[in-house]
């Protein structure tokens, strides 16, 4: 099935917020990542910092409702994935994958260079999900910068560095087709 994608609205929040307290529940099924299951999620202030200042998109029903959501932010000439949650309910649908699509397309027409993420290497919904999309993992020694600080907050948060990785969708570049006339 086909959801539409919108611009996450302020009035989403409290869905929002349901959605990834569902998402967090496939790691209750991860003996090393039970904890996720039971961690605090991002709180409405953060929801709405994202929303107002980042791009925000949610995956819609037929009634509007949002049943997925991604946030992305600006990182140089990158276009860096925060967080993709699915409802738990709505999981192994495609709405994962339709988002993730909708946010290449528009990092393309926006003019980035490359859509990035910070992902678990052995979540099956994690990394490998992203490399079917086309995304490549980094070395971890050559590290862009705001990756490498985005993993080291994430082990001060309580995730084992070794499971942890960065990926990078690389976009077509955009050459004036006249260049060469």
């Amino acid at each position: 099935m086909i959801y539409s994608i919108r611009p996450a609205l302020v009035s989403d929040i409290s869905l929002l917020i349901q959605i990834e307290q569902s998402a967090n529940q496939a790691f209750a099924q991860i003996p090393k990542l039970k904890w996720l299951a039971k961690s605090s999620v991002m709180s409405s202030d953060e929801h709405l910092q994202l929303i107002q200042k980042h791009y925000a998109f949610v995956a819609v029903n037929v009634h509007d409702q949002a049943l997925g959501f991604l946030y992305a932010e600006q990182q140089g000439n990158d276009l860096y994935i925060i967080e993709l949650d699915v409802a738990a309910e709505y999981q192994q649908q495609g709405i994962g994958r339709q988002l993730m699509t909708y946010m290449i397309d528009f990092a393309k027409q926006q003019g980035f260079q490359a859509v990035t993420l910070a992902t678990f290497t052995d979540v099956a919904w994690n990394r490998p999900f992203y490399e079917k999309l086309g995304f490549k993992r980094f070395n971890p020694q050559n590290l862009k910068p705001y990756l490498k600080q985005k993993i080291d907050h994430e082990v001060t948060q309580g995730f084992e560095r070794e499971s942890r990785c960065a990926m990078q969708f690389t976009l077509p570049s955009h050459k004036n087709i006249f260049e060469n006339r």
